[in-house]
């Protein structure tokens, strides 16, 4: 069985350029794309900071990190989990090198690690597995909750474009949220929450949430694409509901009473890919805290296809500190979800 590249054909997940240079692939694809400089050697050609974070965004990482392990592997293989580190924040300003090491080739499963450096530090590793899909098996899964339909609900650019043009909003919040609507996100979201602007800025305690999420623009036909651009997307919002259990969110932190977050950074992240999926179709991402202390906080997350189907389940742990205004009660939770 012969390697095979993911390559943007029109299934691909590394885009090829124009003659000019420029690409006419989505925003994902271009944030995924890697060149190869030797074999199993990978460097990023596009990195991203959100607003407010200490480095690269983490799912940009990984995303990049599942592309070059894929890149290794033969077509006959799909990834089936992945568990990663993140080491230290990524530098926007240096490209980030991708070493691939195949740790291991069998005739039904295979695996592959990536280290990550930049300036010759490790900045992330990820242990990712593979298998030869084996169709047919029973299965079981957990029900996808009852939850608002994604064509009911507005996105969050208009969520945003509403609160913008809401007169009792302060402009120096009214300005947060214009530098937010110019940045390059792509992926789309829709909180299932319908939430008032008082909601926002001083959020109920709660330990779960769940929005819909889809990239932007229409992509190939390849599930390793799909499987590496929901492996970008999984890092979205997935920690910040470790700070709703303590009636905090980035907005909150501005001002009311709720503990202020001062940091938030990913530690490990994994994942299992159950079943086939489009990352360019709704998708319903559920999340769950269960615990947080120590300036850590535990999340789980489990990724529904429209028809119900449980398509990828997600784990993830970070350094969530927050600095306390005024006393509030640890939030429980009655029964485990996961």
């Amino acid at each position: 069985m012969s390697d095979s590249h993911l390559t943007v054909d029109p299934n691909s997940a590394t885009p090829h350029p124009d003659a000019d240079g420029t690409t006419n692939n989505t925003i994902i694809e271009t944030m995924l794309d890697l060149e190869e400089i030797d074999k199993d050697l990978y460097r990023s050609k596009k990195l991203w900071v959100p607003m407010g974070a200490r480095g690269v965004f983490g799912g940009n990482v990984v995303g990049q990190a599942l592309v070059a392990a894929t890149n290794t592997v033969s077509t006959d293989f799909s990834v089936h989990s992945l568990h990663s580190y993140f080491l230290l924040p990524g530098d926007p300003t240096t490209p980030i090198l991708y070493h691939v090491e195949r740790v291991r080739d069998g005739k039904s499963y295979c695996t592959r690690t990536v280290t990550a450096k930049q300036r010759g530090k490790n900045v992330f590793v990820c242990t990712a597995s593979y298998q030869v899909p084996r169709p047919g098996a029973p299965s079981h899964q957990y029900p996808m909750p009852n939850v608002p339909h994604h064509s009911t609900l507005p996105s969050q650019e208009e969520l945003i474009h509403d609160m913008i043009n809401n007169p009792k909003l302060p402009e120096n919040l009214k300005d947060f949220l214009r530098l937010r609507l110019d940045e390059p996100v792509a992926l789309e979201f829709k909180d299932t929450k319908r939430h008032t602007f008082k909601e926002l800025m001083n959020p109920e305690v709660r330990t779960d949430q769940s929005f819909w999420i889809r990239c932007k623009g229409q992509l190939g036909d390849a599930l390793a694409l799909h499987q590496c651009v929901v492996a970008y997307g999984s890092d979205h919002n997935l920690l910040n509901t470790v700070p709703l259990a303590h009636g905090s969110s980035w907005f909150s932190r501005r001002s009311g009473p709720n503990p202020k977050i001062t940091m938030m950074a990913s530690l490990d992240h994994s994942m299992w890919f159950h079943c086939p999926f489009r990352a360019d179709e709704w998708l319903l991402y559920v999340c769950e805290t269960p615990r947080s202390g120590c300036d850590r906080g535990l999340t789980f997350g489990r990724i529904y296809k429209e028809d119900g189907t449980l398509a990828i389940s997600v784990a993830q742990e970070g350094v969530v500190r927050l600095q306390p205004k005024t006393p509030t009660p640890a939030a429980t939770v009655e029964t485990p979800k996961l």
